[in-house]
């Protein structure tokens, strides 16, 4: 795991991104950048208003709680950096998306007539496998797993040792017993603010994923001023470096 820079450090550059004073007047795209931000700026979004959402729940005393938010961030910023980083990634992320959209629509069917032209008109946006109009073109792997996406990208295992932490609100663990009631003279009381035993690390992961989603951003655009601040934060702020040079798509580039 790297070193992790203090919170006060880290801090200013997560509000920096959750306030995004940057893009008041608007997003300015290449024309060659449309339909890469049209597939990835929804994603990046959803890491801005995560890590927001975050930090309002941290002020009220809901920081525990808000570990879901983070592993949220962290999952769309790992997952956005992939389908940009990765040959071919773009593509699998979108097939992954419309297919999700046909799942989704097909598991809330009422059977009319209009509702199947919908699916139809959803299914036959989906890519298709060269030549095989029958066969989907590939999606993206799964995000966990010993070949997902997170494994993928995590040389140093830092973020599966983050997930972990992350993971134990979001799903039934010990913490449940724990973290929710004090013992003070042999009465019990419902705590007020269960105490947060990861919160540096929890915070560090969160400007992590806020790292890694805005250098992501800031390249859509173009923007060189925002690719250095991104890389100046002692954060990781790119995840192919150590892929085979054949997967990746920009495999000139070391930094």
């Amino acid at each position: 795991m790297p070193d992790l820079p203090p919170r006060q450090i880290t801090a200013p550059w997560v509000l920096r991104f959750v306030q995004d004073r940057h893009h008041r007047d608007g997003i300015h795209l290449d024309a060659d950048s449309a339909w890469e931000f049209r597939v990835l700026g929804g994603l990046v979004e959803r890491v801005r208003r995560a890590a927001k959402s975050y930090l309002l729940l941290e002020k009220n005393g809901y920081a525990a709680e808000g570990r879901v938010l983070v592993r949220s961030a962290l999952e769309h910023a790992v997952t956005a950096q992939w389908a940009y980083l990765v040959v071919g990634g773009i593509s699998r992320l979108e097939v992954s998306l419309l297919a999700k959209r046909h799942e989704y629509a097909g598991s809330n069917q009422p059977g009319d007539e209009d509702w199947n032209d919908l699916l139809k008109d959803l299914e036959d946006r989906i890519p298709r496998h060269g030549a095989d109009s029958a066969r989907r073109a590939a999606a993206l792997p799964k995000f966990t797993g010993k070949d997902g996406i997170l494994a993928d990208l995590d040389r140093t295992g830092y973020f599966k040792k983050a997930f972990v932490v992350l993971s134990r609100v979001n799903h039934v663990s010990d913490e449940a017993v724990t973290d929710y009631f004090v013992e003070v003279d042999d009465q019990t009381f419902v705590a007020d603010s269960p105490e947060s035993r990861f919160e540096d690390d929890v915070f560090h992961t969160l400007a992590t994923a806020c790292c890694l989603a805005s250098w992501l951003m800031a390249r859509l655009e173009g923007n060189e001023r925002e690719v250095r601040a991104a890389r100046s934060q002692h954060l990781l702020w790119r995840l192919d470096t150590h892929l085979p040079s054949e997967r990746r798509r920009f495999a000139a580039e070391t930094e």
